[in-house]
C-alpha cells in the first residue's frame, strides 16, 4: 500500500508539473522523502540500460532509446536528462504500475556519474555504458580520478552487470574489475590530431603506474590511442570499432557495416559507436541499429538553428564543462564561411555555483584568426570577456553585452553566421532566443 500511494502521488505531481511547466525531478524527490527505498520495490520485465560519462550521455541515451523505438520496442527513458536519484525515481515511478512493475522491453537511463553509486544500490542494472571521464563542473565533481572512485562503488553494487567501456579513454577504460566488459573505439579520422589541442588533458600519466602516457593520436581532450611508456597499459583492442568516418557524407562504418547518421561532429560520431556497442550487446541487431540511427534527430534542447535578420544562428547547449565547450569550438571551426561566436555564460542557477575558473580550461586561442567576433553575454559576460582578453583577443574582435534587452544590437555588430555557445548549465538559455526572435 505504501508503494502504491507513493507511485500514485509521483504520477499526479508529474502531470501537474507538466501542466505548470515545472521540473522533472520534484515528483521523485517527494516520493523518495515519503519512501526512501521506493525504487528497490520496482520489478522490470525487460532489460535495464544505464549510460553515464562526463560528455555525451544525454545524446547517447537518446540515440539508444530512439533506435529501440524505431524498431518497435517499448522503451522507458529520461530523455530530458533528469539523471540524479530524484529524476530517475520520477521517470520510473511514472512508468510503473501501482504494483511496481515496469512492462517495457527496455529501460534506458542516463545517470549522473557521481549519483550512480546511490541509484545502483536500489535498481537492477543489466548494462552500464561509461562514455568517458573528463574534467566537468569541478566545483561539484572534483577531478575525473575522484569521479572514477565513485563509479567503482557503483559497479561494485552490481557484480552481474555488463560494462561497455571506452577503449580510448585511459581513466574509464580501467574500471572493469571483475565485471564482464566490452569495449568500443573509433579509428583515426581526418579531424584527429597528433597533439592534444583541447584546453584540458587529464590523462598525461598512466592511471596504473603513474608514468608518462604517449598518444598515437587524439580525437579530443585525452581520448585517442594511448600506451604507457613504462607498463603494458594501453588502448584495448575494441569489440566495436568505427572506421572510415566520413563527415561530409555523414556515414560511419562499425565492425564493417556502413551506417548513415544525421550529424557530422566528431563527438557524435564517437557517441554513435558507444550507442552501437550498448545496443548490440543488449540484444539489438546491426540492421535494427542502422535503421534507427539513420533517423535520429538529436537531443532535445541541445541544438537549435534559426534565422536572425537574414543570418544563420546556431545555438549549442554546452553547459559548464570545458571539454564540451572545446568540442563546440571544434564544431564552429569546422564550418565554412565567415562566422562569429557568442559565449552565453551564466551561473549554475539551481545550485548557485558562481565559479567561472573552468573557463580558463577552454582553448579559446584556437579561434584566433578564424572568427570575426566573439561576443560575451549572460550574467557572467564580464568574467567571460576577461578570460577571452587573457587569450590576446583585441577590442575589434571582443565585445560584451550583459543586458539581454540590448542583445539584438550587439548581434548586429558581429559578422557572418552566429554560433551561440550556451555554457550556462540551466541558465535559461531560452531567454536569448526569445529576445532575438521578438
Amino acid at each position: 500500500m505504501r508503494f502504491a500511494l507513493t507511485a500514485l502521488l509521483c504520477k499526479a505531481l508529474s502531470i501537474a508539473g507538466k501542466l505548470l511547466g515545472g521540473g522533472t525531478d520534484l515528483p521523485g524527490k517527494i516520493a523518495l522523502k515519503m519512501y526512501p527505498r521506493v525504487m528497490k520495490k520496482l520489478k522490470f520485465d525487460g532489460k535495464v540500460l544505464a549510460i553515464t560519462g562526463s560528455n555525451g550521455k544525454t545524446t547517447t541515451a537518446n540515440i539508444v532509446a530512439h533506435v529501440l523505438r524505431e524498431n518497435g520496442y517499448s522503451v522507458v527513458n529520461n530523455e530530458l536528462g533528469s539523471n540524479m536519484t530524484s529524476g530517475i525515481a520520477s521517470t520510473l515511478l511514472c512508468a510503473c504500475t501501482l504494483g511496481g512493475r515496469i512492462k517495457a522491453d527496455y529501460v534506458v537511463l542516463e545517470v549522473d556519474e557521481c549519483y550512480s553509486r546511490f541509484i545502483f544500490k536500489d535498481l537492477r542494472i543489466d548494462y552500464y555504458l561509461i562514455l568517458n571521464l573528463l574534467r566537468d563542473q569541478v566545483v561539484r565533481n572534483g577531478h575525473p580520478d575522484l569521479v572514477s572512485t565513485k563509479i567503482v562503488e557503483a559497479i561494485a553494487a552490481q557484480p552481474e552487470m555488463t560494462l561497455i567501456l571506452n577503449a580510448q579513454e585511459p581513466i574509464s577504460q580501467n574500471l572493469a574489475g571483475d565485471n564482464y566488459a566490452v569495449y568500443f573505439a573509433m579509428d583515426r579520422t581526418e579531424r584527429s590530431t597528433d597533439n592534444c589541442v583541447s584546453g584540458t588533458h587529464d590523462a598525461k600519466i598512466c592511471p596504473r603506474c603513474f608514468h608518462e602516457m604517449k598518444y598515437e593520436f587524439f580525437h579530443y581532450n585525452h581520448l585517442g590511442n594511448f600506451a604507457c611508456t613504462h607498463c603494458d597499459y594501453q588502448s584495448f583492442h575494441p569489440d566495436f570499432l568505427a572506421t572510415d568516418v566520413d563527415f561530409e557524407n555523414r556515414t560511419i562504418t562499425i565492425n564493417g557495416e556502413q551506417i548513415s547518421v544525421t550529424y557530422n561532429t566528431t563527438f557524435n560520431m564517437f557517441n554513435t559507436v558507444a550507442a552501437a556497442a550498448l545496443a548490440l550487446t543488449a540484444g539489438v541487431s546491426m540492421e535494427e541499429f542502422k535503421k534507427g540511427v539513420a533517423t535520429f534527430g538529436g537531443a532535445k534542447g541541445r541544438l537549435d538553428t534559426f534565422d536572425f535578420e537574414g543570418r544563420k544562428v546556431t545555438l549549442m547547449m554546452t553547459k559548464q564543462n570545458a571539454a564540451s565547450l572545446d568540442q563546440s569550438i571544434s564544431f564552429v571551426l569546422e564550418q565554412a564561411g565567415d562566422k562569429s561566436v557568442v559565449l552565453f555564460i551564466n551561473n549554475v542557477l539551481y545550485l548557485d555555483y558562481k565559479d567561472i575558473s573552468w573557463l580558463y580550461d577552454v582553448a579559446f586561442e584556437r579561434l584566433h584568426g578564424k572568427v570575426k567576433n566573439i561576443l560575451c553575454t549572460g550574467n557572467r559576460a564580464l568574467d567571460a570577456a576577461v578570460c577571452i582578453k587573457a587569450c590576446d583577443f583585441d577590442s575589434r574582435t571582443l565585445h560584451y553585452e550583459n543586458d539581454l534587452s540590448k542583445i539584438k544590437e550587439a548581434f548586429r555588430n558581429t559578422e557572418g553566421d552566429i554560433y551561440i555557445l550556451a555554457a550556462s548549465a540551466f541558465g535559461h538559455e531560452g531567454k536569448i532566443i526569445e529576445e532575438l526572435k521578438k
